[in-house]
């Protein structure tokens, strides 16, 4: 009887073996400004793509970004790279170069042009790391990698040095490349950009999809003071009351364009483009492991816009579940979802409404632009009273000194530093100045002296930054992320694949560790070393 019995958990063992598929393609999804309980807070309301990711995932709840600007560039990169951004000198979206002297983008590439229609050249160039595109083509010259996005530097930081082809918008009316990359675009996506027609949508309103009771639930209410409100703007003839509220679209005799961005008819057209990728580079159609990188970048512009609790984001994640699907159900047809592996996560969270926080037991407020403003002023003047001028140059609330001419005029580099901390100290919504000395050596463990050292660069990042306190926000309307504290840095992550058991683990874990499991998933070896590691998802 138990010969029987162990015979009968053999045979089930190397069944179980047998029909596990080798993984073909692997598709990275980072959701823009996503915060884990845009999962918890809709999962009853999830029937398309969200409830098959969750449903089929080993989902870890615990999961930070560790580095202390949480924002898209920086994000995407740990993402991509399994390295945390400072000492890699993705030092934010844009920042000062100390060797051009100027503020760049963290994508910006003078020698790239624009391929397949009109924009801005973008690339990686600024960076020499491998990414984990990078190592999958080393291993495998014929492997194959695509990235697309709404975003420039959300489809390069995730591509990597040399990938098939990136595609972003160009915030005009088309998907394009680089120069860096590509000499041309196939003709399937220049036949897909002719066939996008966003005139077709100027006179389109965007309407809940559920009932009004149901958003009541799940949401706040439609109107609520610190939205953006983007439709019917004051200067409307016929409108000129401030009303961010459902129905939206575009304003009168306006060509969407870069305003696209702001609407969910943004990632239809996103995924439609995902699965002509697939279909049209034949991904995962051969025993040449695949990557697909997808930067779902609506989210970004719509939650900067009316912030994570309200009805707009709710209806928008509802929409993407079932846009989600539909390409889930094309890549089953197209390729079969037991070959592919799902990774989920975003680039960093995000703050609801200052005006919100009260409601859900928290404090916080909008930094007055005016105060700030003279605080740069009195800096300006004290500095150059009691030193000279041209000592520094201020990116926003940064600061990069110019070191050879302190040096040259025996300055004592604490001097200005204190007359920095002194001014910004006093407006309100500031919780510290701190130098990058401070950052480098100090030696708290806390969450948020962690993610500041992260950030650094010894040699490229400014010499003074401001940590703004918790809650507190930039923007005028609306709402933003940048901090480092976990409402910024907490993020979904799921790895899914078709019939994985639902799984819940608590234990805190990183972005950077998503490329080393990636690879191992893949039983990749390299020598590269990462910030991350190898999570168990066995």
């Amino acid at each position: 009887m138990k010969l029987k019995i162990l015979s009968i958990l053999i045979y089930l063992f190397f069944l179980s073996c047998s029909n596990h598929k080798p993984t073909k393609l692997v598709i990275i999804l980072v959701a823009d400004q996503m915060r884990p309980d845009h999962f918890s807070r809709f999962d009853s309301l999830y029937k398309g793509g969200f409830r098959w990711l969750a449903d089929n995932a080993i989902s870890f709840e615990n999961a930070f970004h560790q580095h202390g600007y949480t924002a898209t560039g920086p994000g995407h990169f740990s993402i991509g790279s399994g390295l945390y951004p400072g000492p890699a000198g993705v030092l934010g979206n844009s920042y000062f170069d100390r060797e051009l002297n100027k503020v760049v983008n963290c994508v910006e590439d003078p020698d790239a042009l624009p391929i397949g229609g009109g924009g801005l050249g973008r690339s990686i160039k600024r960076y020499s790391n491998n990414m984990i595109g990078d190592i999958i083509k080393t291993i495998n010259e014929d492997s194959k990698v695509y990235s697309v996005a709404g975003k420039d530097r959300a489809a390069i930081m995730l591509a990597g040095q040399n990938p098939d082809l990136i595609l972003y918008y160009n915030k005009l009316d088309r998907f394009i490349s680089s120069s860096f990359y590509v000499d041309s675009i196939p003709n399937w996506v220049m036949s897909f950009n002719e066939e996008l027609n966003l005139d077709s949508y100027k006179d389109s309103t965007w309407n809940k999809i559920l009932s009004d009771s149901l958003y009541n639930i799940f949401a706040r209410s439609d109107y609520f003071d610190g939205e953006v409100d983007l439709y019917r703007k004051k200067n409307d003839k016929d409108i000129d009351d401030y009303s961010p509220v459902f129905p939206i679209g575009f304003n009168k005799g306006a060509k969407p364009g870069k305003e696209f961005l702001d609407t969910p008819w943004f990632d239809e057209k996103l995924f439609n483009l995902s699965s002509l990728i697939v279909e049209e580079a034949e991904l995962g159609k051969d025993d040449n492991v695949d990557l697909l990188c997808i930067g779902i970048s609506a989210m970004d512009y719509i939650i900067h816009s009316y912030g994570p609790f309200s009805q707009e984001a709710m209806d928008y994640f509802l929409r993407l579940d079932k846009q989600l699907n539909d390409f889930i159900n094309n890549l089953d047809a197209e390729i079969g979802l037991e070959n592919i592996e799902f990774v989920l996560t975003s680039d960093h969270g995000g703050l609801p409404l200052p005006e919100y926080l009260p409601n859900i037991g928290l404090v916080g407020g909008r930094i007055n632009k005016q105060n700030l403003q003279e605080a740069f002023e009195w800096i300006d003047d004290e500095i150059s009273e009691k030193y000279d001028d041209g000592l520094y140059v201020r990116d926003w609330t940064n600061y990069y000194f110019n070191h050879e001419k302190i040096k040259e005029k025996n300055i004592a580099i604490d001097g200005p530093i204190n007359i920095i901390k002194k001014y910004l100290s006093m407006v309100q919504g500031i919780k510290s100045v701190l130098s990058k000395t401070e950052i480098m050596n100090s030696e708290n463990n806390d969450p948020v002296s962690i993610r500041l050292r992260n950030m650094i660069h010894e040699q490229k990042s400014a010499d003074v930054f401001v940590v703004v306190e918790e809650g507190y926000v930039y923007r005028s309307y609306g709402t933003g992320h940048g901090s480092p504290y976990d409402y910024d840095a907490h993020v979904p992550l799921l790895f899914s694949r078709e019939g994985r058991m639902r799984k819940v683990i608590s234990d805190s874990v990183e972005t950077v560790d998503i490329v080393p499991t990636i690879l191992d998933i893949l039983n990749i070896k390299t020598k590269v070393n990462f910030d991350g590691r190898v999570l168990p998802l066995k």
